[in-house]
């Protein structure tokens, strides 16, 4: 674990600014922003859903732009959420010129990394695992991770698991609109993640980034799911037709297993993600 650099954080942040927030994590991050905390939310080629908070158009490969948004927004607190699994300007690069302004402002930085920078040969990772990426969006992640750790060594990366919620009237993963329509799905029946709520996620994010903490965290749900087991739980919430649900075989350059450990979130904030069956509600439903 790389040691934490001596500047002392503020207690919490009264402005902060979410860089990809009209993505599925990023828009969560506003809905659920503690309602003392200035928001300003960032999209580019999609719009931000409106809200309590103010949106600005960012173009993350630009390093003037970022530099200009900083100074117009000034925030104490900041989420890079940006990717793109095809673009290293935007998932490298412009995490690494986010963080270089960050560290300018003296805010605090958190940056979304994902589970996908293990090669899934182990399972069950801990923050203390090395992390060996298979494929090359988690070689970019990996790299981001890297690049924003040197630059502010008080930033905390959160790993999250595979992402389950409602993203607008849509359903992620996104199994409902083919199966309403009577489509068949092929789920893998060979690739294990730690699926987790996606509001979890967005609740981790906020309460790191209101704590005088950084490093590594991961974030997973508490059942290890096949991504067939998973689409099997989540026809089961909404009243979707299982038996459009096909056994299909990973490809063999994707990970195996990527599950997640997330003891050192749930220690420090005495809170554990919460199963998936369990929290989800059928609000999608027709």
């Amino acid at each position: 674990r790389r040691p934490r650099g001596g500047r002392r954080l503020s207690p919490r942040p009264r402005r902060a600014l979410i860089i990809g927030a009209s993505g599925f994590l990023g828009s969560r991050l506003l809905a659920r922003g503690p309602r003392a905390v200035e928001l300003v939310g960032t999209g580019c080629n999609r719009p931000v859903r409106p809200g309590g908070w103010r949106d600005v158009r960012l173009d993350v490969t630009s390093p003037s732009a970022i530099r200009a948004v900083f100074e117009s927004e000034r925030p104490e607190a900041v989420f890079y959420c940006s990717y793109d699994r095809a673009q290293r300007a935007v998932t490298v690069d412009g995490a690494y010129e986010t963080a270089v302004a960050s560290a300018r402002m003296g805010a605090r930085f958190v940056f979304i990394s994902t589970d996908l920078v293990f090669d899934g040969k182990a399972g069950k990772y801990t923050e203390a695992a090395p992390a060996v990426p298979l494929v090359y969006y988690g070689e970019m992640k990996l790299e981001a991770e890297v690049s924003v750790w040197s630059t502010v060594p008080e930033a905390v990366i959160l790993r999250p698991s595979l992402m389950v919620g409602e993203f607008g009237d849509r359903l992620r993963p996104e199994y409902e609109d083919a199966l309403r329509r009577g489509l068949a799905i092929h789920s893998y029946v060979d690739e294990w993640r730690s699926p987790v709520l996606v509001d979890d996620v967005a609740h981790a994010a906020w309460e790191l980034a209101c704590r005088d903490v950084g490093g590594v965290f991961h974030v997973g749900g508490p059942q290890r799911l096949s991504r067939y087991e998973l689409a099997t739980q989540l026809c089961a919430i909404f009243g979707l037709d299982q038996a459009l649900l096909r056994h299909a075989k990973r490809p063999e350059d994707r990970p195996r297993d990527t599950s997640l450990v997330s003891g050192r979130l749930v220690r420090l904030l005495g809170w554990s993600p919460r199963p998936i069956e369990a929290a989800m509600r059928p609000s999608l439903v027709a």
